[in-house]
């Protein structure tokens, strides 16, 4: 397991094979049916196997040579107290094990179908009752409410880009670095495939571009100044990282949404990480661009009809040609703009208070040279080159 921190970053890194990958290797069965799946599919599939082996005493070799029925119902026992609390957890497992059963012989676990029978997982979408879509202050109040440059990069990243919380977690640093590094580029451009946003392989749609703009970019680089070593990791490392070293999951990206909307005085309840994505849809309608194939486009959405046959995806510069009319500019609250109208006029008082007595004081019997100094002492106060305390 990870325990040895990183020199620099403060990170996690390995310093050895995780359990999974011991127990892959122990079990020539396992590597030969992980052989030749993608790394993720690797991960998640070997380290499901894992834990229900450590949990059930079942080893891989005995679970292929159970008989289908009743190595359904070993897999559904262990899943069912997920069903119902961890759906997304039970779902998880029950696609890794009936993967490996089907190995052998290509046989599939008889479990019932979407009909809603004995072993149905029905499917929960769990939504706000209240959804709060915060305006673009409120969004600049909950990312001043980022505690780490990771968190104030992240939320910006969502806000002015407006991707799903699932492309965080697919994000690598290569996607960013060339835009980076030596110098950052404005606005900074995301190709976001199917494999970054699974979502799109629903909407049968291959991929889109979407952009950042100044601020993000600014705080991205920041960020990856520092725990990306100014441009020198690897490519293949994860863009937004935990402390452990793995990527930024979604629960982890839930978590910073909740509490820095807390700390901006909004209610937590009402703000979720999809919510982000509104804001931004929000910010994106009310912009000057006239074509809404491109709003929708920014969004990540398939246009409607023939309007996908007719828009090009494959010239990014007119994207951001439109996307740099979208105002992500901080707005300075009207309080703010009182205050310092009224430091204005203080300001100016004083200045008037003090040339006037700095007029009497000419009159009181000065050399031309001391009258001269005092001159060029006013012409200074007046052009901001010198300030006078008390």
């Amino acid at each position: 397991m990870p325990t040895i921190r990183e020199e620099g970053t403060g990170r996690f890194i390995n310093d050895g094979p995780c359990p999974w990958e011991t127990f892959v290797e122990n079990h020539q069965v396992v590597k030969d049916w992980l052989l030749n799946k993608p790394e993720g599919t690797r991960e998640h599939y070997g380290a499901a196997l894992y834990t229900f082996n450590e949990d059930t005493g079942i080893s891989p070799e005995t679970f292929q040579n159970m008989p289908r029925l009743e190595a359904r119902d070993a897999v559904w026992n262990y899943i069912k107290p997920f069903v119902g609390v961890k759906n997304s957890r039970a779902k998880n497992f029950l696609a890794a094990l009936k993967c490996f059963y089907r190995n052998k012989d290509g046989e599939t676990l008889p479990f019932d179908s979407r009909r809603g029978g004995k072993h149905y997982i029905p499917k929960r979408r769990v939504k706000a009752s209240i959804e709060y879509v915060p305006n673009k202050s409120e969004m600049y109040l909950i990312i001043e409410g980022a505690h780490t440059v990771r968190d104030k990069a992240l939320l910006l990243f969502l806000f002015q880009s407006g991707v799903r919380v699932n492309t965080i977690e697919h994000l690598k640093f290569k996607h960013v670095k060339k835009q980076l590094y030596p110098e950052p580029q404005i606005p900074l451009m995301l190709k976001i495939t199917d494999d970054i946003d699974t979502k799109l392989r629903g909407y049968d749609l291959p991929f889109y571009y979407t952009f950042l703009q100044g601020e993000a970019v600014e705080t991205l680089k920041t960020y990856c100044d520092k725990f990306h070593k100014k441009g020198v990791d690897a490519d293949d490392t994860p863009l937004f990282y935990s402390k452990l070293g793995n990527s930024l999951d979604q629960n982890s990206v839930w978590e910073i949404v909740k509490k820095c909307t807390k700390r901006a005085g909004l209610d937590p309840s009402t703000i979720w990480t999809h919510t982000l994505r509104r804001a931004f849809k929000d910010v994106v309608r009310k912009s000057s661009i006239g074509d809404n194939d491109f709003k929708e486009a920014l969004m990540g959405h398939r246009l409607e009809g023939s309007q996908e046959n007719y828009f090009s995806r494959n010239r990014p510069e007119d994207v951001a040609r439109e996307y740099m009319k979208i105002d992500f500019s901080r707005n300075v609250p009207k309080s703010r703009i009182e205050q310092m109208e009224k430091e204005l006029t203080s300001k100016t008082f004083e200045l008037e208070n003090l040339k006037a007595q700095m007029a009497e004081m000419q009159t009181q019997g000065f050399s031309a040279e001391e009258k001269k100094q005092i001159s060029l002492l006013l012409k200074a106060v007046q052009e901001g080159k010198m300030i006078l305390k008390p």
